[in-house]
């Protein structure tokens, strides 16, 4: 027998129960999201969020972070999907992903957005997260339901080629468990009075070239494991010490610093910097180009009196500029660090999503090649 057009009619999910925007009235947290320009990445095989949120006690109350939720809608307000963390689980729940998920009194933590990636499918128009606290000693809960988030997409106008030639990878990217990703921004305001006022790697790429042997830095076989996990004893035989970096953009050099010391033998020091009141050096020596009003690409950890442009100086793209050192928290390898910014300030300005032009990805024996597209951790890459 067929079915009937009636029993073909899907009902509308709302799960008014489980995602209730119920919010209590005693108010024990603030929460925040930052950055306040909140952007999707329209990557490969998903739409990628890159956010945190910031989370301050307003009581004394010790509590804890039992329940995070999202709903997703599209723009006629239709819920499409939804996800949740909680204390469920044995030995490691899921709430116990996010790191710190206890608040003690006034105490203010940082939580990186969980629910970072979805299907590039679904046409998501806002997120409605809730939370749920739970006093530690009382039990009492309290209840979150209305933190709204509208994220837009940002439209890229310079168009972006790899600022290294050769076979590179992306040693680190970021992604979710990035470096770059793991700025607990609360953290590094506090300790440097407010001066690091914005993660500058949000979007960030580190740039390593492989070598003709397939390989990252120059080993002999004996070498090999007493250099896992970048135990290296010389960081000049990476093979991307000293290589060249070209402009991956027309535009104009708008910053530069050229005069310090590449630490080979001592590691860039964030207290010291605070000491001094010198925290940009955590760059390293770097040059800035400006594209355009809205966009400027930052290139870190250049080495010392190696840059041969000027600020004022227009470049071209392909046009070499320096060469890549181990200069600021380059810290344990030889990488050039790339990041697309608002403006020109790295400690202030605001990070942007960035895509690459007419490149190649290398997976295996298979080789793809890209008009546009965004760069992740673990890529094998080369200009078409």
């Amino acid at each position: 027998m067929p079915l009937s057009n009636e029993s073909l009619k899907i009902n509308r999910p709302m799960l008014k129960g489980f995602l209730s925007n119920h919010s209590s009235d005693d108010k024990v947290v603030s929460i925040i999201a930052e950055p306040e320009t909140i952007y999707f990445e329209n990557a490969r095989d998903s739409l990628n969020l890159n956010f945190d949120f910031v989370i301050k006690g307003l009581t004394e109350r010790e509590l804890i972070i039992k329940f995070i939720k999202v709903a997703v809608y599209d723009e006629n307000y239709n819920l499409i999907t939804f996800r949740h963390l909680n204390h469920n689980g044995v030995g490691t729940p899921s709430i116990h992903t996010l790191g710190k998920f206890e608040i003690n009194g006034q105490e203010t933590i940082d939580v990186f957005n969980p629910f970072h990636n979805f299907s590039k499918e679904m046409k998501i128009d806002h997120l409605r997260y809730m939370f749920t606290f739970m006093d530690k000693e009382t039990k009492e809960e309290f209840y979150y339901g209305n933190i709204q988030i509208k994220p837009i997409y940002f439209h890229q106008k310079v168009k972006l080629f790899l600022p290294l030639q050769g076979l590179l990878t992306i040693i680190d990217g970021h992604d979710f468990y990035s470096h770059h990703r793991r700025f607990g921004m609360t953290i590094v305001r506090n300790v440097t009075s407010g001066k690091f006022a914005s993660n500058f790697s949000r979007f960030s790429v580190d740039f390593t070239l492989v070598g003709p042997d397939g390989n990252l830095q120059e080993l002999k076989p004996d070498e090999f494991k007493n250099n896992y996990d970048f135990h290296f004893s010389d960081v000049k035989k990476f093979h991307t010490h000293g290589i060249d970096v070209i402009a991956p953009a027309d535009g104009e050099v708008v910053d530069v610093v050229s005069n310090l010391e590449d630490l080979y033998s001592i590691p860039f020091s964030m207290d010291k910097a605070i000491q001094e009141n010198s925290i940009e050096d955590i760059a390293g020596n770097y040059l800035i180009i400006q594209h355009n009003n809205q966009e400027f690409s930052h290139l870190f950890h250049l080495l010392k009196n190696s840059i041969t442009v000027k600020v004022g100086q227009k470049v071209k793209q392909g046009e070499k500029m320096a060469k890549i050192g181990f200069s600021g928290a380059a810290t344990t390898y030889s990488h050039l660090h790339y990041q697309l910014m608002d403006n020109k300030n790295f400690l202030e300005d605001n990070p942007l999503p960035c895509k690459f032009s007419d490149v190649i990805i290398i997976q295996g024996s298979t080789e793809r090649r890209y008009k546009e597209i965004i760069l992740d951790t673990g890529d094998f890459v080369r200009a078409n």
